[in-house]
């Protein structure tokens, strides 16, 4: 019932039946809940005003920390996808509703709040649980994003939003940069949606030179990996799928800084692909995405300049926009 409802059952009942259902009400609540709430109680039954709460303090951050990893074990355990006995077969399907309810919860805790970093740290951990349940079966599902509601790139800007909350760093833009070029893809999305989001969040010129000086160390850390690594290796392709990724992050910035040129020579020198074409047509594809149609142009006329044969569709779209483009 709403309060006023509540207050009006009150004020109609008398004192032996309010001290009855008072006592039963203050049964129900968990140790928790008590400890925080006598206080409170004390408080008003002594006559002093009592401070409006802050936004988040309503939430019992120990417990709900415990209930996300405790999710988070049986979910990497598969128990909400695989017979168990630990998780009932009737409270399998019910995950998405947890995974729904923890961040809703985790949403609410503001910069403010002592519990702020866990409180990121663990919507960091439910977002790459979820990356990860789109690689391998954990939940019952071929979309883990859509089964919670969320598409992939408004979860990620949601932990971009709260990262930054608290201020930029190395560290912090290091993670993001991962989070955005590596680890599983719903249905619906793509890695670059996830590095536009984190561009736009770079919201000054010493952010974004950082981001691309940290995109570097982390490629040139991948690519030290390679190295040491057989033809036929199994890992090679996902090192060479997060080195493009990652210069496709340098390129994005550096076009930000109005440094393209220095972005477009790092790209085409770090991309991994042995075909310069495939090289060239990812670029393009990335620009375009921009929507600028005088950078698409320049870095066509680079490829060429780099002897490299571009599919008909780009020679195609390269006449149409040097007609269009006075």
């Amino acid at each position: 019932m709403k309060i006023q409802e509540l207050r009006t059952l009150l004020s109609a009942s008398d004192r032996a039946h309010l001290e009855k259902a008072f006592a039963e009400c203050y049964k129900q609540l968990r140790k928790a809940q008590k400890e925080e709430i006598d206080s409170v109680l004390i408080g008003i039954l002594e006559g002093k005003s009592m401070e409006k709460k802050k936004t988040g303090d309503s939430i019992d951050f120990e417990e709900l920390e415990q209930q996300i990893t405790a999710f988070m074990k049986n979910a990497y355990d598969q128990n909400y996808f695989v017979p168990n006995r630990i998780i009932p077969k009737s409270q399998r399907p019910k995950w998405r509703f947890m995974v729904k309810n923890f961040i809703k919860e985790l949403e609410k805790i503001p910069p403010e709040n002592d519990n702020y970093q866990k409180a990121v740290k663990l919507l960091t951990d439910l977002y790459q649980l979820i990356c990860e349940a789109c690689n391998y079966y954990l939940f019952s599902t071929d979309d883990p994003f859509r089964s919670i509601g969320w598409e992939q790139p408004a979860f990620f800007e949601l932990l971009v939003k709260k990262t930054f909350a608290a201020g930029y760093s190395r560290e912090n833009i290091s993670l993001l940069l991962l989070y955005a070029t590596t680890g599983g893809l719903s249905r619906e999305a793509l890695h670059v949606y996830q590095e536009i989001i984190l561009l736009n969040s770079l919201k000054t010129s010493d952010v974004s030179y950082m981001a691309m000086e940290e995109a570097k160390k982390l490629i040139d850390e991948r690519t030290k990996k390679l190295s040491s690594l057989q033809k036929y290796d199994s890992q090679r392709y996902y090192l060479e799928s997060e080195i493009d990724e990652l210069c496709s992050m340098i390129l994005l910035t550096a076009i930000k800084l109005a440094e393209p040129e220095q972005g477009i020579d790092y790209y085409f020198k770090h991309s991994t692909r042995t075909d310069k074409e495939i090289t060239l047509y990812r670029a393009l594809d990335l620009i375009s995405r921009i929507d600028d149609n005088d950078l698409w142009m320049k870095v066509y006329e680079y490829g060429i300049q780099k002897k490299i044969k571009p599919r008909d569709d780009l020679i195609r779209t390269y006449e149409k926009l040097k007609k269009e483009i006075p």
